[in-house]
């Protein structure tokens, strides 16, 4: 389902129960622009989606657009754990034909 991104914006702030006043807040902008992103008559700043892309665990892309791509936050392993996950995606993905 393609989502445009007003719509993506409401999903995912109901989605993790924020209030468009919590929204608001956290962006240090007025529950009005939240509003007005929401219904489609305004496009949030650059600096705000990716304020949005962080509150609700995503990537930009992930809030400009519905991909299915999935995004596993590794930094925190070390190098060679790193790599064992690569090399993992790595094989599964020519096991299914898709490298």
């Amino acid at each position: 389902m393609i989502y445009t991104l007003c719509e993506r914006i409401a999903e995912l702030r109901k989605t993790f129960g924020i209030t468009q006043t919590e929204l608001a807040k956290r962006l240090e902008v007025t529950r009005s622009a939240v509003n007005a992103w929401e219904m489609g008559f305004a496009t949030p700043q650059l600096k705000h989606i990716v304020e949005m892309s962080k509150i609700f665990n995503t990537t930009v892309d992930g809030l400009l657009n519905t991909s299915s791509k999935v995004v596993i936050d590794i930094t925190d392993l070390t190098e060679k754990e790193q790599e064992a996950v690569f090399n993992i995606v790595d094989c599964l993905k020519a096991k299914n034909g898709t490298i």
